[in-house]
């Protein structure tokens, strides 16, 4: 192996690795102004972290925008199903308020909506990594989410502790995306 094809590792390494993130996360939230467009923003970042973790360098902001235009095209019917499960889960939930047995129903439905948003940020992470149509990468996102139960926990704990970091100084939502797409790229399947 040559001296060009190894990769230096050292403190200089992680500071860049931790620019491109927040480099990404700005993008995202910059992309994701039109609410519709979130989740093909967001997919766009996964795509631009894997390559980061790959190797394989191109201007980060170049990439990021070809990559979103390429997954505009179904995103956007992605992000409107995403609204209109959000809207159900909500509706559950007051409905399930008001009935008996909501102790037991309400917790339930906290983890069917839990492991949807993992679902979904996982979907997001598919169509970045591998390419696949939004369809497909839906089946495959809740495929390795079944299938591997303890990174679709980490994928759970990184959407929480987002939130958590939102809620504490919401000048995060500028750059929280992409800390949580490289840990939705992190915890995918391997190539």
């Amino acid at each position: 192996m040559s001296k060009a094809a190894v990769r230096r590792v050292d403190w200089r390494t992680g500071l860049g690795d931790f620019a491109d993130c927040l480099l990404v996360g700005l993008l995202v939230a910059l992309a994701s102004v039109p609410v519709l467009t979130a989740p093909p923003a967001f997919a766009a970042g996964c795509q631009a972290l894997d390559r980061a973790r790959h190797g394989i360098g191109r201007p980060l902001w170049t990439t990021f925008w070809a990559d979103f235009r390429r997954t505009a095209r179904g995103g956007v019917a992605f992000a409107v199903a995403c609204g209109a499960a959000v809207v159900l889960a909500a509706v559950d939930l007051e409905v399930a308020a008001s009935m008996p047995g909501a102790g037991v129903l309400r917790p339930v439905l906290w983890v069917l909506a839990a492991a949807g948003v993992v679902v979904a940020v996982r979907t997001c992470a598919v169509v970045g990594s591998s390419e696949q149509t939004w369809r497909r990468a839906v089946v495959t996102a809740a495929r390795e989410s079944v299938g591997a139960p303890g990174k679709a926990l980490l994928v759970a704990v990184a959407v929480a502790l987002s939130a958590v970091l939102v809620w504490m100084l919401p000048v995060l939502a500028l750059v929280v995306a992409g800390p949580l797409g490289l840990a939705a790229v992190a915890t995918g399947a391997r190539r």
